[in-house]
């Protein structure tokens, strides 16, 4: 990740620029006039830089590079789990108006993250939670319609959840009512990614 792409094995495999904290996005590409496949690595997870010749690409995977290396992370098959999860959101009395939130997955791409979802309400009895996509109507918690609720104050809990993010790894949260003592969380586990598969 840190060399110019170069042919064959243990050699360079960046598309293009310097390496840098982003997330990169993993091709196997193909010279359809020799046969010939190699692995490419770019920040880009529609257009990478292509080595001259080479005209087929699919990309495999993702990954998040961070504090300048790569996130560690464990594999099975479309599930990414980060080794160590991730505190992404922790909002003292977050209100009640939806909030966009930027989860700790892959930018570039749609994937569905792997998230505990939070709220300690030492202050407010009953408050009710809801973490969506974006693309999601931004809907009002209740009673009827709710990630997490509780009806009693000092009853905080989590909820685990799939949620889909847009490119830019972002989210919603909303709850109904919101104290100065009541926080807000949510914990990333790791994401899903079909990897262009339907």
């Amino acid at each position: 990740l840190d060399a110019a792409w170069a042919i064959g094995t243990n050699a360079g495999g960046l598309d293009t620029g310097v390496i840098a904290n982003t997330t990169y996005h993993v091709f196997l590409i193909k010279r359809t006039d020799t046969g010939a496949v190699d692995a490419l690595f770019s920040a880009s997870a529609t257009a990478p830089s292509m080595p001259a010749n080479y005209d087929k690409k699919r990309r495999i995977g993702s990954f998040v590079r961070s504090g300048g290396s790569i996130r560690a992370f464990s594999q099975d098959g479309d599930t990414f789990l980060w080794l160590a999860p991730i505190n992404d959101v922790d909002a003292a009395n977050p209100g009640t108006g939806a909030v966009t939130r930027t989860l700790s997955v892959p930018t570039g791409i749609v994937v569905d993250a792997l998230v505990t979802f939070a709220i300690a309400n030492a202050t407010t009895a009953a408050i009710q939670g809801l973490i969506t996509a974006l693309e999601q109507s931004d809907t009002v918690p209740s009673a009827t319609l709710f990630d997490w609720k509780t009806v009693t104050a000092n009853a905080g809990n989590g909820v685990s959840k799939r949620v889909r993010t847009n490119t830019s790894a972002q989210v919603r949260t909303r709850q109904s009512a919101s104290g100065a003592s009541d926080t807000q969380s949510v914990v990333t586990h790791g994401y899903i990614d079909r990897r262009g598969r339907g």
